[in-house]
């Protein structure tokens, strides 16, 4: 379990860098958009890693991840649609 979990810890650290330097080249500047990379960061290393072991306490931040993350694409999508 200690392997999957280094491997997930590893794999979003990686992924979180390479978001927040390719958004900071590219002159991003909304905090949502950092926010919904870095939430899809920790689903793909999660989805990737899949460590054999899940608490009550992941299973409520996966939760609370998901609806952070729908809210913020419902906010976008609402922009668009409002313009």
């Amino acid at each position: 379990m200690e392997k999957k979990a280094n491997i997930l810890l590893f794999m979003y650290t990686l992924l979180v860098v390479l978001s927040i330097i390719s958004l900071y080249l590219l002159g991003e500047k909304r905090v949502d958009v950092y926010v919904s990379l870095n939430i899809l960061a920790y689903y793909v290393s999660y989805a990737v890693a899949r460590p054999s072991y899940t608490s009550r306490p992941v299973r409520i931040l996966n939760i609370a991840l998901f609806v952070i993350f729908t809210l913020i694409v419902a906010l976008r999508i609402y922009e668009v649609l409002m313009s």
